[in-house]
């Protein structure tokens, strides 16, 4: 307030995160709008226009041109061309989307290698009149695809003579990596505004009234009513100097962050826990007498760090750094009163420094150790790593009519897959006498596609990705020897030389290491043998249809299919188990396949045979073997030098997926999973895989064998919630009433039956901004085989009418975890944090005890 009794206008300085794309160089024609052809759901190509908004935040793809001057403005334009954009195999209920959040992007792909190029393609080639013809196939130099939100795609092929696509490409990719530097210097509460403050600002003024606060309140799930709202911003408004003129016009960009900042530290009436934290651990006054507003750099380091968090290796210089990287975050500028210049940057942190940094990535619970990529672990025999794994990675859906695409594999290899299944059946042959085998799920309805396609996908992937670490083809195959022929063909000549051929010596030596078939591609199918010429020598496959039904552990997927068709699957393997046991093998194939599949004998007989022979059996025998104590023992020891793969029972019509935890307990390397169905088992996956900075290995502990880890005690406490996002990151709906599940999936040391231990915590109403669970129950575990067993946290949004909404969940190996207060990423049902999942976190408190009681406050 000013001496004259006037209150001063509250002007802070201009958000540099607002504006940090200004300076990145796009063609101008992004600007105005790119003449495109987008290809439709139906793959039917449509003239488009994709123009770039005036802060380069947002993508538009729309049937008109903007005005000009109109960019972002919705209203220039007729109807938004986006009208549904679907992930491959699901549904989107926004089916009015009309831009992309340069946030929600994955990556921008060159070429055509998605299902809607796919359909594009099949369209093409049943127009035969040029003048019918909108196919762009002739002209894959000039498409890209954009995949953002998970698996969400857009796919375009550039018409405008004026601009290229590697020009539009490289601009994005721009674009994308200034973004992903300017976002780690940035609160929350910033990045959070951000991130819906195009959708929010209806007006396009760069502004934000009173009815748009509302929309900005429930995109972030904070709910309060309309009036009460209109209060709160008339208050605020008064507060830093608006009078009824300017209050009417709106707040700045920076005024809101102002307004979230407030409404985080004085909405609830409980007891903040990062505030409790603070005083607990620093004291609530300084030497001085005052109430504590700052911390040092010694007492960080020794009452937090070292005493609380347990990171001895901390040093004074660490802290003194992270405290640099702290202070030159953008905030609210009322957040400091610490006049922090660049000479004390690195002496002091106040209280929303240190909330930041207990919600950061910095203070993850997943060791960053462990998380990050060590390429020191790569060097060993193959055998003894867990090898990120998928089943049928064709499908979309279900395993009797999903549809199929190419597409599944790409998105299966950026996840870190690196086994990908092809069940290969009899094609076609061409006019010219060629012969053209194809992949699909034997005698069922489901989609067929090319093998060569995929061959070329996998190619693709591997061009743009040289440092990949081995993919292991699992070929199941049905063909007759021609058709194999053709595999062989174009196996060798599409990868060239990123095919693996092995020698006489490497199919008796110790299985070779990731390092040294980094790049490669290798094939796991049928060799010619002397025991395979008497056809005595078949493998276990996909097709086996005597599995049980998992008992304890139940698909969170709805098994809905009939029965019916559960039998006609189950039929239709049988009858392509036969025809696969009874076909010859090529020799061409046979003299690029590496890995020989067999069926077992015994383990003991079985790890006397080549290190290149490997098993392959379904969940419910993986289960069995797994109980009995000798075949354990025995199993553990085969998968010291040879490679075995689990897949799951033939009864997952639904595509369901079974816990990998029993195989993993037994060093089994290849447990393939449908990653297709995001359910509590493929998460389980994603958090083993996320060690070793996703490359899809991950080295064995040697005490799964060799000497057992001893038991211990987990103890976790969940205090609060930030920056979850409604399910499905959906811009709308009612705020959200989360809850967290945290489960512990663990096993036995000596095998027996895989043991889950959950527990809830109670619901916040309408509050996803900065729910509260402080006064919540401790959870209690005891962990038997710390080396295998995993700690998954899933946040619902419950709903008293119907089924409650999964939001996202992490999960995280026991042997990653880290004790004290630490924050939890919650990842969306694609196991990703772009977008409205970007700052999605749980605040927990854990420790950690081996045959000790446990206190927590």
């Amino acid at each position: 307030m000013s001496t004259n009794g006037t209150v001063t206008r509250y002007l802070p300085a201009p958000s540099e995160f607002k504006s940090c794309l200004a300076e990145v160089p796009v063609p101008a024609q992004m600007m105005e709008g790119v003449s495109i052809m987008k290809i439709s759901s139906s793959g039917k190509p449509k003239p488009a226009f994709l123009t770039l908004s005036k802060d380069k935040f947002t993508i538009y793809v729309t049937t008109n041109k903007f005005k000009s001057g109109k960019v972002g403005n919705l209203s220039s334009i007729r109807r938004p061309l986006l009208r549904k954009v679907t992930s491959i195999g699901s549904t989107d209920e926004e089916s009015d989307e009309r831009s992309v959040d340069i946030g929600s992007l994955d990556r921008v792909q060159r070429g055509q290698n998605t299902y809607r190029f796919e359909l594009a393609r099949k369209i093409s080639s049943r127009l035969s009149s040029p003048k019918n013809n909108k196919s762009i196939n002739s002209d894959p130099s000039r498409s890209f695809s954009i995949i953002f939100g998970g698996e969400r795609t857009i796919d375009i092929t550039v018409s405008d003579p004026d601009v290229s696509r590697d020009e539009i490409v490289q601009a994005l990719d721009g674009i994308l990596y200034t973004y992903g530097s300017a976002k780690t210097r940035v609160g929350n509460d910033v990045f959070l505004l951000r991130h819906c403050w195009t959708d929010a600002d209806k007006d396009q003024n760069d502004s934000i009234n009173a009815t748009e606060l509302s929309e900005v309140l429930n995109r972030i799930n904070y709910f309060m009513k309309k009036s009460d709202i209109d209060k709160f911003y008339n208050s605020f408004g008064k507060m830093i100097g608006l009078d009824r003129s300017g209050r009417r016009k709106g707040l700045s960009f920076e005024q809101c962050v102002t307004i979230l900042h407030k409404i985080k530290r004085d909405s609830s009436w409980q007891v903040k826990p990062v505030r409790q934290i603070w005083f607990d651990l620093f004291g609530e006054y300084m030497n001085n007498g005052k109430s504590r507003t700052r911390v040092s750099v010694e007492s960080f380091l020794k009452k937090f760090m070292w005493k609380k968090q347990g990171e001895s290796h901390f040093t004074p210089e660490d802290v003194e750094s992270l405290f640099r990287k702290l202070n030159r975050l953008e905030f609210a500028q009322v957040a400091s009163n610490l006049n922090i210049d660049d000479k004390n940057a690195g002496m002091f942190i106040d209280k929303d420094r240190f909330e930041a940094y207990l919600v950061s990535k910095d203070n993850d619970i997943f060791d960053p150790n462990l998380e990050k990529f060590d390429p020191d672990t790569m060097t060993r025999s193959l055998s003894e790593y867990w090898i990120n794994s998928s089943h049928n990675t064709y499908l979309t859906g279900d395993q009797f009519q999903s549809r199929s695409s190419v597409e599944m594999y790409l998105n299966a290899l950026y996840r870190g897959c690196r086994c990908l299944e092809l069940d290969c059946f009899d094609g076609h042959r061409t006019q010219s006498g060629a012969y053209i085998p194809l992949v699909y799920h034997g005698l069922t309805i489901t989609g067929k596609i090319l093998f060569h396609d995929i061959i070329e996908g996998i190619k693709f992937f591997l061009n743009n990705n040289p440092g990949c670490y081995p993919i292991i083809l699992s070929l199941e195959n049905h063909c007759s020897l021609p058709f194999q022929d053709a595999m062989a063909d174009f196996l060798v000549s599409i990868l060239d030389d990123s095919l693996y051929v092995p020698d006489d010596k490497s199919l008796y030596d110790p299985l070779p290491s990731p390092e040294k078939l980094k790049g490669m591609v290798l094939i796991k199918g049928k060799r010619l043998t002397d025991q395979s010429l008497r056809s005595q020598d078949s493998e276990d496959t996909d097709d086996d249809s005597d599995s049980e039904i998992e008992e304890e552990h139940k698909a969170e997927t709805d098994n809905n299919i009939s029965s019916r068709t559960k039998t006609s699957s189950q039929e239709s393997t049988t009858t392509s188990t036969t025809t696969a046991t009874s076909s010859a093998i090529s020799p061409n194939l046979s003299r690029i396949t590496i890995f020989h599949g067999i069926r077992l004998e015994s383990f003991a007989k079985n790890a006397e045979k080549s290190k290149d022979n490997m098993l392959s059996f379904d969940e419910s025998k993986a289960r069995k073997y797994c109980r009995n104590e000798m075949s354990r023992k025995e199993w553990l020891a085969y998968n010291k030098t040879h490679l075995s793969r689990v897949y799951p029972s033939a009864k997952r019509v639904d595509s369901s997926n079974f816990s990998p935890i029993t195989g993993w307990s037994t060093g089994c390397q290849l447990m393939a999973l449908n990653f297709q169905t995001s359910d509590a088992a493929r998460r389980l996956n994603d958090g083993r895989f996320r060690q070793n900075g996703n490359c899809g290995y991950v080295l064995k502990p040697p005490t799964l064998s060799d000497s057992p880890s001893e038991t211990m005690k987990l103890s976790i406490k969940v205090l609060c919630g930030s920056c979850l996002p409604k399910p499905k990151g959906s811009k709308k709906g009612e705020c959200i009433d989360p809850y967290v599940h945290i489960c512990l999936y663990d096993i036995p040391m000596n095998g027996g039956k895989e043991l889950a231990t959950g527990h809830y915590t109670h619901h916040v109403v309408r509050n996803g901004f900065n729910p509260i669970w402080a006064q919540e129950t401790i959870y209690k575990f005891k962990v038997y085989n710390p080396d295998v067993a995993m700690l998954q946290f899933t946040v619902w949004d419950r709903d008293v009418a119907t089924t409650d909404d999964f939001v996202g969940s992490s999960s995280v190996p026991i042997s990653c975890i880290r004790e004290g207060y630490r924050n939890v990423r919650i990842f969306d049902a694609n196991n990703k944090q772009h977008g409205a999942f970007e700052r999605a976190s749980l605040l927990v408190e854990v420790i950690m005890k081996k045959g000790q009681q446990i206190q927590m406050w």
